[in-house]
């Protein structure tokens, strides 16, 4: 790791997606600002603004002011999870890239786990949930019924795969994924995986939102990414 967490290239870039998460996002980047500046590791952080209707953007911004290791990129209307993601991905300078929530549900003094888990070797550090206590039974059972496809159409046994996730960045130079929304970050552990690349799991704390609103569980966005898992899965038979 860096001796210093202001010196040259950052180690690690903090991806932080947002929409409409104003009254989540400086507390957020708050919490993520002060971890980070007693790690080890250099860092940066860039939310991604996901065409928010609110004040999001503005909240960001106001904070780079403060800590320019904070950056803003905008698009200019809703895109879906996955895309905000790879847009701070293709923005990012670290040799790790991490995803975290905006909206205040990840402990991000676990950010060192990641990353010393991949510095032991890992492509691709997993965070699984050890509970989540204000999921609805609706979403309880959308989100097994979505693991259990995932592990029984592409062969693996992950115990979450809808969490944070950190990447080595130089993976993304051997494939693109198609996917822009939910199913994003379980393609890109497809394609990883085919290609022989290394995943670990670790276990990870998972806390109540702290406001907005959760935005994945709406069946039109299921069944899109119903239609995208099926469609990766009919790719891969056909090769």
């Amino acid at each position: 790791m860096s001796k210093s967490n202001s010196e040259g290239t950052p180690t690690v870039t903090v991806v932080v997606p947002c929409y409409d998460e104003e009254t989540t996002l400086e507390p957020t980047l708050e919490e993520l600002v002060d971890v980070l500046s007693q790690a080890s590791f250099s860092w940066q952080v860039i939310v991604v603004d996901d065409g928010s209707r609110d004040k999001s953007a503005e909240v960001a911004t106001t904070f780079g002011t403060r800590d320019a290791r904070v950056s803003l990129v905008k698009h200019r209307h809703n895109m879906g999870s996955g895309q905000a993601i790879w847009t701070g991905i293709q923005h990012a300078a670290g040799r790790y890239v991490i995803y975290v929530p905006a909206d205040g549900q990840f402990d991000h003094g676990e950010i060192p786990m990641f990353v010393e888990a991949a510095e032991s070797g890992a492509d691709i550090v997993i965070g699984h949930r050890l509970s989540r206590d204000d999921y609805t039974l609706y979403r309880r059972a959308s989100s097994a019924v979505f693991l259990w496809l995932c592990n029984t159409l592409f062969e693996h046994q992950f115990q979450d795969v809808n969490w944070v996730h950190l990447w080595r960045s130089d993976i993304f130079e051997d494939f693109e994924p198609k996917s822009r929304g939910v199913f994003f970050l379980e393609e890109i552990l497809v394609r990883a995986r085919s290609m022989g690349k290394q995943v670990v799991e670790v276990p990870s704390v998972y806390r109540p939102r702290q406001g907005g609103f959760a935005k994945g569980g709406r069946p039109e966005v299921i069944a899109k990414t119903i239609a995208e898992m099926f469609t990766l899965w009919a790719e891969r038979k056909l090769d």
